[in-house]
């Protein structure tokens, strides 16, 4: 009797859940719970549904064109003429209010550079700000407000943005003809302007065009920062911009209303889409190549000679599929469409690298006999100009990073990664040394 109790208690024991499995349970069922939750916040705005601010934009906003401009950020342009008639284009940009600020501009050629723009953000004490900036680099300093080459409207015509069900709006009039060439961008997440205006360099950006006769048009694609829109592009680059420094009267307003702070479910979708942006395929894929797939094939040719012929095909393998793999990291570097400042540094960099590791090749296909003198000076080249250009790949990466204004974790998270692998490697190489130096 005593043994079946015993056994019995054992069995609760087993049966009984732990509570690392409870608090996993409740997690789970926490984050179903909130799906639905996430749909609704995604949906909050879209062109099925009017648009209804009432007093908080102080134009009349019915009956504009509606387009989903950006399916990745969810963000939605609206725009059209006042009136029948008039010269006065109203726009309204919809974005998820995720404590970044929001912009649409009107570019000449189709790039962000040299483009005039209205950027846009609510305070977490609700204050709304909105401004004009010409955007002349891809530098703060070189986007300075309350410049550029809209006409915006003054009065009630000014740019204002405001808060609503979690998402911002930002309105704004401008007289004369707009470019049908319009760019798009968020901010970094709770990164907002200072007192000086300047704006943080953004996190994401798109373009697309828009078509001033009525009918519907494309986004951008962040994927490539190219339009791919589907709108008519008769009046493509025909537009002006009304030019002159307007606006500057009334580029501030105050928010008038802020309902409740951006949702954590509407910030992590947006931040999934912008996970996969072209920007941060380029940088994974530059990280995994020249950053980790061509050091360790350097390690296994380095440390695992004994294992022969391991050895070379596990370094080989490493080698040519780094080299595939950076080889798409340029390519996708160059589709970001960027060339100023120092992103073109960047690539220039970039370059150098691939032309090394271009050479590493084709001095595979000539590796000359072990016998042969040749050898020793064949692999003095290969190893030297190998070690060059990790260095400088490795060096590139961490600018590259520095550049696209990621947050410091992705850093953070690849210098351990640097660091862990040169502890690592000066450890195998006393190893190497002194067991080379033992009598045989």
């Amino acid at each position: 009797m005593a043994r079946t109790m015993r056994a019995a208690k054992h069995l609760v024991q087993h049966c009984t859940p732990r509570p690392i499995f409870l608090a996993l349970l409740v997690a789970l069922c926490f984050a179903t719970s909130n799906l639905p939750a996430a749909s609704s916040q995604s949906a909050a705005d879209s062109c099925s549904n009017g648009l209804s601010l009432g007093s908080l934009v102080p134009f009349n906003t019915t009956g504009l064109t509606c387009f989903q401009a950006w399916p990745s950020q969810d963000f939605i342009l609206r725009f059209g003429k006042a009136a029948s008639g008039s010269n006065v284009w109203s726009f309204v940009l919809s974005a998820p209010d995720n404590g970044a600020y929001i912009s649409v501009g009107f570019s000449p050629t189709g790039r962000m550079v040299g483009s005039s723009a209205v950027a846009g953000w609510v305070t977490a004490a609700g204050v709304g700000s909105a401004r004009q900036y010409y955007l002349g680099g891809t530098s703060s300093r070189s986007c300075p407000p309350d410049k550029g080459n809209l006409a915006l409207a003054s009065g009630a015509g000014a740019p204002t943005i405001v808060s609503k069900g979690s998402r911002l709006y930002l309105a704004f009039q401008l007289t004369g003809q707009p470019l049908t060439k319009v760019i798009y961008a968020v901010g970094p997440g709770s990164s907002l302007p200072g007192s000086n205006g300047l704006l943080p360099q953004h996190q994401d950006m798109a373009s697309g065009t828009i078509s001033l006769s009525g009918g519907t048009s494309g986004g951008g694609s962040p994927a490539t920062g190219g339009g791919d829109g589907d709108g008519d592009d008769d009046d493509d680059g025909e537009g002006g911009e009304g030019k002159g420094d307007g606006g500057k009267d009334g580029d501030e307003a105050n928010g008038e209303r802020r309902t409740s702070p951006a949702s954590a479910s509407s910030s992590g979708a947006n931040d999934g889409g912008a996970f996969l942006s072209a920007k941060r395929r380029h940088g994974l894929l530059a990280i995994i190549s020249w950053g980790v797939l061509v050091p360790a094939g350097v390690a296994l040719a380095r440390f695992f000679k004994r294992f022969d012929p391991f050895w070379f095909y596990a370094h080989i393998a490493a080698q040519g599929l780094g080299f595939v793999l950076g080889v798409l990291a340029v390519v996708a570097g160059f589709r970001l469409d960027d060339d100023e400042g120092p992103v073109a540094t960047h690539k220039a960099i970039g370059i150098v690298v691939l032309v090394c590791a271009c050479l590493q090749v084709m001095a595979l296909l000539a590796r000359p006999a072990k016998e042969t003198k040749a050898r020793r000076y064949w692999n003095w080249y290969h190893h030297n100009v190998g070690r060059v250009a990790i260095a400088i790949g490795v060096a590139n990466i961490f600018y590259g990073l520095s550049l696209a204004n990621e947050g410091q974790e992705w850093s953070y998270g690849y210098g351990i990664f640097i660091g862990i692998f040169a502890v690592v490697y000066l450890v195998l190489e006393e190893w190497r040394r002194r067991h080379s130096s033992l009598p045989r």
